[in-house]
């Protein structure tokens, strides 16, 4: 009896999971990066990209583990502070806001800020993983990405 209830949930799940189709959501562009906040705690700062999600249900991004590295150094480890929501089939621009600790900073902080203030476009690249919602299931995906963004 028991061997039959978990054969059922298992089928019952695979065939809830065959339901959904998955497409793979693109970072279109980095539109505009900035600092928000600076503070004894640490820094958050604002990335707004373009992200289309062609999926026909909205997506929830809840989580981050993410290496910063400015000019080819790492800078230290970020985490996304608000939850996103990508709205179905859609391609649009989103605000994310991502914070560090300074005790998360493996490079001096007033050498990153020397790095930011004395030029007009700077390389970053983000390197780790996101985590994602979608109708009660969640699932980790690789990010990386550079630009050329202007301060």
């Amino acid at each position: 009896m028991r061997a039959l209830k978990i054969i059922t949930a298992l089928t019952l799940l695979l065939s809830l999971n065959s339901c959904i189709k998955y497409k793979d959501v693109e970072m279109v562009k980095v539109v505009d990066f900035g600092v928000k906040d600076i503070n004894t705690n640490g820094v958050v700062f604002q990335v707004s990209m373009q992200i289309k999600n062609p999926n026909n249900y909205k997506i929830s991004i809840v989580d981050s583990d993410l290496d910063l590295y400015v000019k080819e150094d790492k800078t230290g480890k970020v985490t996304l502070k608000d939850k996103v929501t990508l709205p179905e089939n859609s391609n649009k621009i989103h605000h994310f806001l991502f914070k560090t600790d300074y005790k998360n900073l493996t490079s001096d902080p007033t050498a990153i800020l020397g790095t930011l203030l004395g030029n007009n476009k700077i390389p970053i690249q983000v390197k780790g993983y996101i985590k994602a919602k979608a109708k009660g299931l969640s699932k980790k995906f690789p990010v990386e990405f550079k630009e050329k963004i202007e301060i």
